[in-house]
């Protein structure tokens, strides 16, 4: 367990066996070289999660920091824009509160269902165009615009902005638990500049001239309870949070799922004889298994005890969902894919408590549609002669890096 450091290459690319091993053997791991505590176990993971008094949210930015050589020239370009200030991912109550309240006006069960046909007419001309009988590279062909197209309906910014979402959304995720080089810092900085630029006047836009659409409703949620309008800084904090969590969550998901369906023939049938009654299911197993956030940091505002272990106050610590969704003392054969599994939305691949993602039903609807779509419109799945599987290199947002697929016709 010593030699046990989540940010190796190697670890990044199979880390289920040492997940493995952490439970069995040291579910509360301290990892020396990174001054950081791992938890592992479902339990505990939970217990963490439950513990927001303890295990706080306000430990920074979930990104790397630039290196050092160019950290004063980020600084300089980050200047030009906004300060992004904490908010639903890293802060606590009751500033948490405020802004899960601002977003929960807008971000309504009736404002996710009105998505509903927009994400069926999308979801139906990006799989009406996938080629049959012959590989094609399904993040590109499909994982990757549908839930970019989603979002920008969901905004009710132009679709010809696709390609600058998709380009912002890569350069913030680059280093959510992955470092870059200082080129990389750099283009990344410039790349946030950019995004907030272009928010922040769709968020004036949008005070003078109201949309029936997410923005719209980020801007007009105050006047409820006594609470003051959002910031820029704030909205725009959100909005990129809505960005990464909205497309990059979603494309790993359904590039996992259809990997998984193109390895195992038999839940590939087993959809297809009730593709909207055991689509729920499917799509609940795949968040299970795969995980596409595997971790998220708390720090410790006191000493606490956990899983046996004493946490001094001021520790960073790992809550790794990926371990503790396959958790054998919750899943049994926690390891294997099983859509069929009784209790598999009983995953934490969405965290839970007070920071349980509040894009979860968006994302749940958006992968049933599209994967009731596929084993409708297709016969049959399995991989291309051409994939290498190799992921991404990040301890917190684990998916392929491409993957290649061929799909065959419905009589």
């Amino acid at each position: 367990m010593e030699s046990f450091n989540p940010m190796d290459p190697q670890t990044m690319q199979c880390p289920y066996p040492w997940y493995q091993a952490l439970r069995r053997e040291d579910p509360v791991h301290f990892v020396a070289g990174l001054g950081m505590w791992v938890v592992t176990s479902k339990e505990l993971v939970s217990q963490a999660l439950q513990n927001h008094e303890v295990f706080s949210s306000a430990f920074g930015l979930p990104q790397m920091p630039p290196p050092a050589a160019v950290a004063d020239q980020v600084a300089e370009i980050t200047a030009q824009g906004w300060d992004l200030i904490p908010t639903l991912l890293t802060c606590d109550p009751p500033d948490h509160h405020y802004y899960r309240r601002m977003v929960s006006r807008a971000f309504t069960p009736r404002f996710v269902a009105q998505r509903e046909p927009a994400i069926r007419q999308i979801a139906d001309e990006l799989i009406g165009a996938l080629p049959v009988g012959e590989p094609v590279e399904i993040i590109e062909a499909l994982a990757a615009p549908l839930p970019l197209r989603v979002i920008a309906h969901t905004l009710n910014v132009p679709e010809d902005r696709i390609g600058d979402f998709r380009r912002w959304s890569d350069q913030f995720a680059l280093t959510i638990g992955a470092v870059i080089d200082e080129e990389g810092a750099l283009e990344q900085a410039r790349n946030l500049l950019q995004f907030e630029q272009y928010f922040a006047a769709q968020l004036e836009d949008r005070r003078n001239n109201p949309q029936d659409d997410l923005i719209t409703g980020l801007v007009q949620a105050a006047g409820v309870d006594g609470d003051e309008p959002l910031t820029t800084g704030a909205a725009l904090s959100i909005l990129q949070q809505i960005l990464i969590a909205g497309n990059e969550t979603s494309r790993k998901l359904m590039t996992g799922t259809l990997h998984q369906l193109a390895l195992h023939p038999h839940w590939w049938q087993w959809f297809k004889e009730d593709p909207a009654g055991r689509s729920a299911n499917l799509v609940e197993e795949s968040l299970r298994f795969l995980t596409p956030v595997q971790a998220m940091f708390r720090i410790t505002k006191a000493e606490t005890e956990l899983g046996g272990k004493t946490i001094p106050a001021g520790q960073m610590v790992i809550l790794n969902f990926g371990a503790a969704n396959r958790d054998e003392a919750t899943f049994d054969d926690g390891e294997e894919f099983d859509p069929y599994r009784a209790n598999a939305r009983s995953h934490l691949a969405f965290s839970q408590g007070i920071h349980a993602c509040l894009g979860a039903a968006l994302a749940r609807l958006q992968a049933r549609i599209a994967l009731e779509d596929i084993v409708t419109r297709f016969d049959s799945i399995q991989l291309g002669p051409d994939n290498d599987f190799t992921y991404d290199a990040s301890f917190m947002l684990r998916g392929l890096k491409r993957l290649s697929l061929i799909f065959e016709a419905s009589a």
